[in-house]
């Protein structure tokens, strides 16, 4: 069989993807490169997506399904056929809600990869069971909610268009792309002469080339937020005839961020109050002007009006969709997202969802998965007795997780389809091996607000009796009596999403990308979707829901001699989350995980660049080796998030030794809209820790 180059996009276990061109040779991965020739992704790709060679081929794949035969966590697994294995799902889960009712079944999901996230939530909704958590409370949804209720739309960034400035905030495109927004963008608004602001408490690549970095303190974000429209309003630099003909509630908003001026505000957030000044007029008087922020933000106890006062920041300048601003992204033709997850199926969704009892946004498709983990613990509001988990790994990326364990184990059936087995997969009953994403045919980015999809073409055919996500809750839903509501195979599900465009997914592959139209200033002629019409600076909905309808400071974690430091987080660079760490060429780049620390704290404490330090908070301890850098606070950690060890498969991985989630706990204060618990800023102590030998083991 001759060689064949075969273009798709990448997933890296997420939604979007860079354009890759991929060699394929009887049947064979043989390499993977950037595509040049792709529209979005302008020849750029990451080390992940070159490494999907490493990951389709690695030999700790799972290719069959495995059942459990010893206790949870000793590792005994009978390798069983696909047929058993959904008969289990579909007998276990019907089991369950013929005593509790579909309240007593839930399902779990990382960053979606594709479509596996709607037909999850397809099934779900046809089962009328409002128990899908997810990580939208920390990821995404706090920029989305909080822009729809200000605005009626979620502001992209607009590289399309020459802008001026770029106030790049919690975000750092040299090292990830962000939600579909590739760095190859940013790096050439700068070159185009856009002036640059960094929010950072990290002097990170942008950081150092700025034109002003403000190194805040972690957590203290909505602070300083509500600082720079302080400036704004107080020194007229806001568009007058904007906020006269398009925003409502410009009085009460005036009132609700005076007491925030530079100096309160450089208190908190330790910026000097002249840098606060400069960066506000910087950016007000740079129209355009666009805001890139990133998910960082959404990592505090208060990170919904965090978020809404940078829409505010947007709005007031006039740069809500104004070429090289924050604008609109029409969503392409396509099925809409609603329809796919069957959501009139369960008129009831919203009164049962668990938010409810949580006081949360009425509007979130999802629980927040910490919410979950607490409900089975309970037994409250409902007893939660079997759990689906797909595209994540909880153990590791949920907070407190110990208590993420104690739920799983008290579980009566727990099922897992992964790539790899991992942690969360080791506790479980029944682990159903999934496909790659060069290995299936998918549509990427479906349901996200930036206004485009891509196409995800298979390369190869998955190893073994490996399946794709669609697949195997395509074959689940038609088990559980709805064969009418799903298709005869995964790839009818792509035609079925494609058909509004008049496009079949052999058309969509040829095209690999669809995007809708992006317009400006649109709400000239039709006002925003707001039920003003206009952008709301005093909220009505969240007044109406019972939230406060003006930027609020939430309170901000203070140190004290126990834990006189701040601990905050950063995902390394060549991993996705808690994934990717059996993959030798990556790993060997980061081989341990590690904890920044400043040199004059490490040096007060007899710490060494390499040496093992201990962690500890309120949690709990964890170790991870000291990196050394004057790019931080002296009071300032930043420790390494996701990592536990696939090399140690005796241990169940080791998943405590370095897991940043033994030191986050849902138990403090929590967003009141979103429900975001604490991940940034958490007092800690370190210390120098005993040395840790089977760390030092080589990768697989």
């Amino acid at each position: 069989m001759p060689e064949k180059w075969i273009k798709t996009h990448c997933a890296r276990f997420d939604h979007g993807g860079c354009g890759l061109e991929v060699l394929v040779k009887d049947g064979k991965l043989v390499k993977i490169r950037a595509d040049k020739t792709d529209a979005y992704s302008e020849g750029y790709c990451c080390p992940k997506g070159l490494a999907g060679i490493d990951r389709a081929c690695h030999p700790a794949r799972l290719r069959q399904p495995l059942l459990r035969r010893g206790a949870r966590g000793e590792g005994e697994w009978e390798a069983i056929q696909w047929e058993r294995a959904l008969d289990i799902l579909a007998s276990e889960f019907r089991s369950a809600m013929s005593g509790g009712g579909p309240e007593s079944v839930a399902f779990c999901q990382g960053a979606p990869r594709g479509l596996e996230f709607f037909i999850l939530l397809r099934l779900a909704n046809l089962l009328n069971c409002p128990n899908v958590a997810a990580a939208q409370h920390v990821c995404h949804m706090p920029r989305e909610q909080m822009a729809a209720v200000t605005c009626g739309f979620f502001p992209v960034p607009d590289y399309s268009s020459p802008t001026r400035c770029v106030l790049l905030w919690g975000s750092d495109p040299q090292r990830t792309n962000e939600e579909g927004i590739l760095g190859v963008r940013f790096q050439k608004a700068l070159k185009q002469g856009a002036k640059l602001i960094v929010v950072d408490p990290l002097k990170s690549g942008p950081a150092r080339t700025a034109d002003l970095w403000l190194q805040i303190r972690p957590g203290t974000d909505d602070l300083l937020a509500v600082g720079l429209l302080h400036v704004i309003i107080e020194e007229d630099l806001f568009d007058r005839p904007f906020v006269e003909r398009w925003t409502t509630g410009f009085a009460e908003l005036r009132a609700a961020v005076r007491p925030f001026d530079p100096a309160t505000v450089s208190l908190g957030t330790g910026i000097p109050a002249e840098r606060i000044t400069s960066a506000a007029r910087l950016y007000a008087k740079s129209r355009p002007a666009m805001i890139h922020w990133g998910n960082a933000i959404e990592h505090s106890a208060n990170s919904s009006q965090t978020c809404r006062s940078l829409v505010l920041l947007m709005a007031l300048t006039g740069n809500l969709e104004a070429p090289g601003g924050n604008v609109k992204a029409e969503a392409p033709n396509v099925m809409r997202p609603a329809e796919l997850i069957c959501l009139k199926q369960f008129p009831g969704r919203i009164d049962k969802l668990l938010n409810r009892t949580w006081g949360l946004i009425p509007r979130l498709l999802t629980v927040p998965n910490w919410i979950l983990f607490h409900s089975i613990l309970d037994a409250s509001p409902c007893a939660v007795k079997c759990l689906y988990v797909q595209a994540t790994n909880p153990l590791i990326s949920c907070s407190e997780a110990d208590k993420v364990l104690q739920a799983l184990l008290k579980l009566d059936f727990l099922a897992v389809a992964d790539i790899f087995m991992t942690p969360t997969a080791a506790f479980a009953d029944l682990v159903l091996p999934a496909a790659t994403h060069l290995e299936y045919n998918d549509i990427g980015h479906y349901g996200l607000p930036h206004g485009h999809v891509f196409a995800r073409p298979k390369a190869v055919d998955p190893p073994g009796d490996a399946w794709p996500d669609i697949r195997i809750l395509n074959e689940w839903g038609k088990r559980m009596g709805f064969g009418s509501r799903f298709w005869d195979t995964e790839d009818r599900v792509l035609e079925a999403v494609l058909e509004p465009s008049g496009l079949t997914y052999g058309d969509f592959a040829a095209k690999g990308l669809l995007s809708g139209p992006r317009t400006h200033y649109s709400y000239r002629e039709k006002g925003f979707a707001t039920p003003s019409g206009k952008v709301e600076l005093h909220s009505s909905l969240l007044e109406q829901w019972g939230y406060s309808p003006v930027p609020t400071v939430g309170t901000h974690a203070g140190t004290d001699a126990r834990f006189p430091f701040l601990l905050t987080s950063r995902k390394p660079r060549y991993f996705f989350h808690s994934a990717y760490r059996q993959i030798e060429s990556l790993r060997e780049k980061t081989p341990r995980p590690t904890v920044m620390i400043h040199p004059d704290t490490a040096s007060r404490l007899g710490i060494s660049a390499g040496t093992p330090v201990r962690i500890s908070t309120v949690s709990g301890s964890v170790t991870q080796f000291a990196e050394l850098t004057r790019d931080i606070d002296p009071e300032v950690i930043f420790a390494d998030f996701g990592w536990w060890f696939p090399e140690r498969a005796d241990e169940i991985f080791a998943w405590k030794e370095s897991n940043l989630n033994q030191l986050t706990g849902s138990g403090g204060p929590t967003d009141p809209i979103m429900g975001t618990v604490q991940l940034r800023a958490i007092p800690c102590s370190i210390e120098k820790a005993e040395s840790v030998p089977a760390m030092k083991r080589r990768t697989p």
